[in-house]
């Protein structure tokens, strides 16, 4: 089944300035309801219209796996990361719920041109066309909590810069508020709740994690500490940070051009051998785990 086209940003109730508390929380509940009433249904032969045959539940699972995915668009990118997170688990949830929520990692929408130039000024105290060369306005990708334009530094480097969406914080805050009481109302008021599972632990890990992920000075320095720790196998390339470039919400890298792992086509026209590149991802991740004890968490094919 395919899947529309991805709205225009500014179509997206989360994105307006004038979106209050009250209209989130409603809008957060309402899918929470609506879910429950969902698992409750589909466990009720007669909702199927006769029997409720394996194939007629693999479609429901999929009907409600693109409302799921659709529905996490529409609240945002605080629902969005956790979409992204839960499509990695084949171990918790159906195949049908996997696709459709690994369908987030590459249909977020991107914000305005204007938007960014205004978050670079407001960060680095200095209008975009005095810090960079050139800038495409086009973004390279978009993705829950910023997007990546590729630019040149007015010393000549290429660069990438990943921007954080505007009003990101003031969401995030408002949205963990809210996924506090929904953790206690499945901690407390649920079957699914008491001592054999620890929803408010998750909430937790989850916020902790989250605000970990909108700080970028954070990330350059993981960055950092990546790049020294791989500076004796050149076969390893991790982008440079520009520091003088980079802020809480603005992070500045080393523009390094690479192949999807998973484009076979290109790796082959490229003269790429799959055996040598999986061994050497293979080995790569065994020093960060068995030797750097420092590894990349969120591993994507790009």
């Amino acid at each position: 089944m395919g899947s529309q086209p991805v709205k225009p940003y500014t179509a997206y109730r989360w994105a307006r300035e004038n979106y209050t508390r009250q209209g989130r929380m409603l809008d957060i509940w309402r899918f929470v309801l609506t879910w429950l009433f969902y698992l409750w249904l589909d466990q009720q032969a007669w909702s199927y219209g006769g029997q409720p045959t394996p194939e007629r539940k693999a479609k429901r699972r999929r009907a409600r796996a693109i409302w799921i995915r659709e529905t996490l668009l529409n609240l945002g990118p605080t629902f969005i990361k956790v979409g992204q997170f839960f499509s990695t688990r084949a171990d918790l949830f159906p195949p049908e719920y996997v696709e459709e929520l690994s369908k987030l990692q590459d249909r977020v929408p991107a914000f305005s041109y204007e938007q960014v130039a205004a978050i670079v000024q407001q960060e680095l105290g200095r209008p975009i066309t005095q810090i960079y060369s050139y800038f495409d306005p086009t973004p390279l990708a978009a993705a829950s909590l910023g997007q990546v334009h590729r630019a040149k530094l007015k010393t000549g480097e290429e660069v990438v810069v990943k921007v954080q969406r505007p009003g990101l914080t003031r969401l995030f805050t408002i949205d963990l508020e809210i996924c506090r009481g929904i953790a206690e109302f499945f901690q407390y008021r649920t079957s699914w709740g008491g001592p054999g599972r620890d929803w408010i632990g998750i909430y937790e890990e989850c916020r902790r994690t989250l605000w970990e992920e909108v700080d970028y000075l954070n990330e350059g320095r993981n960055a950092d500490t990546f790049r020294r720790n791989f500076r004796d196998m050149p076969q390893i390339a991790v982008p440079k940070v520009y520091w003088r470039y980079t802020s809480p919400r603005l992070l500045t890298l080393e523009y390094l051009p690479g192949i999807k792992i998973s484009d076979y086509e290109a790796l082959s026209a490229a003269g790429l051998d799959r055996k040598v590149l999986a061994r050497l991802g293979a080995e790569a991740y065994l020093r960060q785990l068995l030797k750097d004890g420092f590894f990349h968490a969120d591993p994507h094919p790009g």
